[in-house]
């Protein structure tokens, strides 16, 4: 990106609808040509040798108008793109870079201060009042750090907008090059048809033959936005047509918009390029649209990002989210659905996705242009709700198979610090994680099956991407607590993680992420609320001396002791994995 460089989208787009509104009215202009020589042509009062020829000569100019026509629609089509691919937010290159340089300043000043405090904290241990104090400024700094670097992740989002914006544009137009030389070649050759006081057309012009092609090709275009490889024969762009648009009408069944199927249409000509044209087409294509139909593939990123529903409106970020609920089948889903059908759909999400990709952010955004404030409401919610048990399983299971270590919680500690993700807390509060029931009879509590009494019985919360939104659960023994876990003990089901659509615990986290969750929404799998509730032998529910079902429940708040074994598991987690060592006691 240069410091140069400034975008304005809503320069851009009044360009573009004045380029459109032109257009539009050259087309209609060539229409009434046509019109006009139509009438001529069809006077039966004109007959003759020479009129045979004139017939033919108004028919090539016809046939002119007619890919004239086809170009311009193309072009409005490709303006169209332009307008829907700028966004809506001015992109200053100056200001963006300086942004950037600004905050990775201020991060590493505050880091180096909150390190030197934390060595102070520990050189001056025997003085608690000095220790404490520094031990609290290097709190400070760690937030003043965090703070900047939420500001770099703007910065760097506004300039990946940029490069997005520029990927997105950069083949517009290009395809009609070639129709606009045919054309000129026609009108070329057509003027120089007259001579001797009659017309003789050039019936052997290679332009006619060229030109019905590229109209062809600009009909393919305007229809489903897929344009021709460069390097492809005659023989193998019909054969490419006739599988494309097959597979490009499902996409269009399930709902992706024109900009997206574009991206079909260039990844087609990407693994093209990459195979050869001796490859069998109809498995080249078959395989790029099984592509599509996996979360976090090429294919999907490309579509999916083209997509701009979540600068647009509410309901068209609903119309992109049903179609992800269509791809992964979660629209086949609901609070009656099982552990193993909930399971199934993660086998949707590339197995290679990792909890921070930009995609869950990307998703999360989506899920907040749709339905904040107004709740997550229909069926649509209710997909959207189960889905954030899928990923927590998806993201939970990322990490056990792609890291070492002899717990998941070494695994998760590996992850972070081998793939240096800085956006993650263990501080979060695991409250709602601890559920339990008091029996006052016994004048004790009773904990879910499974659960683990090691590391002082506690649950850790740990939360990364935003520092909140993928979220890992972890017992006592170091085990990942997740609802679709298949050995899911009691504990799993009723204190399991799950993917947040917020960005942190504020009102758009009520709305997305608490609410669905009430038992008024009737959301929460089947599964899992009978999960929290005690049976008896019987597999009856056991009910108290006031008739209420007892039932796991998060404490109002962590009582001492449990908040100090909770405040130990945090210190530990961090110093593990690099945090440095902290004066909690």
């Amino acid at each position: 990106m240069s410091a140069s460089f400034y975008l304005d989208p809503a320069e851009i787009k009044a360009q573009c609808r004045e380029a459109i509104d032109n257009l539009h009215e050259a087309s209609s202009k060539t229409i009434n040509v046509e019109h006009k020589l139509d009438e001529f042509i069809n006077s039966n009062e004109l007959e003759s040798k020479a009129f045979d020829a004139l017939k033919q000569q108004i028919a090539d100019y016809k046939t002119v108008l007619q890919s004239i026509r086809s170009l311009i629609k193309y072009n409005i089509g490709e303006y169209k793109t332009l307008m829907s691919s700028v966004g809506d937010k001015v992109l200053d290159g100056d200001k963006i870079l300086k942004g950037q340089e600004y905050a990775r300043g201020r991060i590493r000043a505050y880091e180096d201060r909150a390190k030197r405090c934390r060595e102070n904290a520990v050189t001056y241990a025997a003085i608690a009042v000095y220790a404490e104090n520094q031990s609290t400024r290097a709190s400070l700094y760690d937030h003043l750090a965090d703070n900047h670097r939420r500001m770099l992740e703007i910065w760097e989002a506004q300039e990946q907008a940029y490069y997005d914006i520029e990927n997105a544009t950069k083949d517009l137009f290009s395809t009609g090059d070639s129709t606009a030389e045919q054309i000129n070649a026609a009108l070329s050759d057509l003027g120089k048809s007259f001579s001797a006081g009659a017309f003789h057309p050039n019936l052997k012009a290679s332009w006619r033959a060229k030109l019905k092609g590229e109209v062809k090709e600009l009909d393919v275009i305007n229809m489903f936005g897929i344009k021709r490889p460069k390097s492809i024969d005659d023989k193998t762009w019909e054969k490419y047509q006739e599988d494309v648009t097959a597979k490009v009408l499902l996409l269009e069944k399930q709902g992706w918009p024109i900009e997206s199927i574009k991206e079909f249409g260039k990844y087609f000509k990407e693994m093209l390029g990459r195979k050869g044209q001796s490859s069998n087409m109809s498995e080249i294509v078959a395989s790029c649209y099984s592509d599509t139909q996996i979360v976090g593939t090429k294919a999907f990123d490309n579509m999916w990002y083209a997509w701009k529903a979540d600068r647009i409106s509410a309901s068209e970020s609903k119309k992109k989210l049903s179609v992800l609920m269509k791809i992964t089948g979660m629209d086949k889903m609901d609070e009656k659905s099982s552990a193993d059908q909930l399971r199934a759909v993660a086998d949707k999400i590339n197995k290679k996705m990792k909890p921070d990709d930009k995609f869950w952010g990307s998703l999360a955004g989506t899920v907040e242009k749709a339905y904040y404030p107004s709740g997550m409401k229909g069926d649509l919610g209710k997909q959207l709700h189960l889905f954030r048990y899928v990923i927590s399983y998806q993201q939970a299971k990322y990490i056990v198979d792609n890291y070492k270590g002899r717990t998941d919680e070494e695994k998760l500690i590996n992850y972070i610090v081998k793939e240096k993700i800085w956006n993650w807390t263990a501080e979060e509060s695991a409250r709602l994680h601890q559920k339990a029931y008091y029996d006052p009879e016994k004048g004790k509590y009773i904990y879910p099956d499974g659960h683990s009494y090691a590391n002082g019985g506690i649950n850790l919360k740990v939360v990364t991407n935003a520092r909140f939104r993928s979220e890992f659960i972890i017992n006592g023994d170091g085990k990942f607590l997740t609802l679709l876990d298949k050995d899911a003990t009691q504990d799993a089901k009723v204190n399991c993680s799950s993917f947040n659509y917020a960005r942190r615990n504020d009102e758009v986290h009520t709305v997305l992420d608490v609410d669905p969750a009430n038992p008024r929404y009737k959301y929460e799998p089947k599964f899992r609320e009978e999960a929290k509730y005690i049976f008896d032998n019987k597999e009856n529910t056991i009910k108290d001396s006031k008739g209420n079902t007892k039932e796991l429940m998060a404490p109002k708040s962590l009582n001492r002791a449990d908040r100090i074994e909770w405040l130990k598991r945090v210190d530990n987690f961090k110093v593990r994995c690099g945090y440095g060592k902290t004066n909690r006691t």
